[in-house]
């Protein structure tokens, strides 16, 4: 019995001279972080939302659609989706409406455009702590009619003989009529002319085209359109004073206004 006590401390003295610990010293080691024993950890939710179309006019249906919750799965997903509208990039969401996800995850919902801004979907599963949301922008447009000046010519005090002429610089214009209003004042009373819209000046007058306009001896509406059927050219215009009988003078007030209603596409 006394040489067992003495191998034992015999034991103990050794193990304390090497910086060894005991055996029954040892510490349990912690379970690893965020690791619960027993419980798989749950992968992180995800999202995939689309507002489709992507453009739209007022009153056009937008079908807000998706997929959410453990996407690496085909069931076990089902849960409700929020819906919210924010048209300005301050301000707070509004929300419009709801709907349930399918076990698969997937979701729809229909609403009308109104304006341009962001949709936003909220998605909660039905059991778990599962949350998962996205967001996804839509344009909204409307076309309105704007007047466009296109060109406009002013002069005085114009011999025109033998003729006045000027050419407006090369531009783009719609296909849509041309309107013009022409203010012509000469001392003699048969001056006439022409006015159009034209590719070049060698194609600058066909007599009768719809891009033209003839007023012989002055004849002809103050205001009036043009169809040339083009949507790149210049304008042309050309006015002749009748001469002058003996002792009188030959003079012109001339001006021209070219102008087009078009339509334009305006962001909501």
């Amino acid at each position: 019995m006394g040489s067992t006590r003495l191998l034992i401390a015999g034991v103990t003295l050794a193990m304390t001279l090497t910086g060894a610990t005991p055996a029954a010293a040892t510490p349990i080691a912690a379970p690893a972080t965020g690791m619960v024993p027993g419980v798989a950890p749950v992968p992180d939710p995800e999202m995939d939302f689309t507002v489709t179309p992507r453009e739209a006019t007022p009153g056009t249906t937008v079908v807000l659609s998706g997929v959410a919750g453990i996407l690496d799965r085909n069931s076990g997903n089902a849960g409700r989706v929020d819906f919210y509208f924010l048209k300005a990039k301050k301000g707070t969401p509004v929300l419009l409406g709801s709907t349930t996800a399918s076990s698969s995850g997937k979701f729809r919902w229909v609403t009308k455009a109104t304006a341009s801004g962001d949709y936003s979907a909220e998605y909660r599963h039905q059991k778990q702590e599962i949350v998962a949301s996205a967001s996804d922008y839509l344009t909204v447009y409307t076309h309105r009619v704007h007047d466009q000046m296109l060109y406009s010519w002013t002069a005085s005090k114009l011999s025109c003989l033998p003729s006045c002429k000027t050419v407006g610089p090369e531009q783009f214009v719609d296909p849509a009529p041309v309107h013009v209003e022409l203010t012509r004042d000469c001392l003699q009373p048969r001056s006439g002319g022409r006015i159009g819209f034209a590719r070049d000046a060698k194609s600058a007058f066909t007599p009768g085209a719809p891009g033209w306009r003839d007023f012989p001896e002055g004849r002809g509406p103050a205001s009036f359109d043009l169809n040339p059927g083009l949507t790149k050219g210049r304008f042309y215009f050309e006015w002749t004073s009748a001469p002058a009988p003996q002792g009188e003078l030959t003079s012109c007030n001339l001006s021209f206004t070219a102008s087009q209603k078009v339509l334009r596409k305006e962001y909501l």
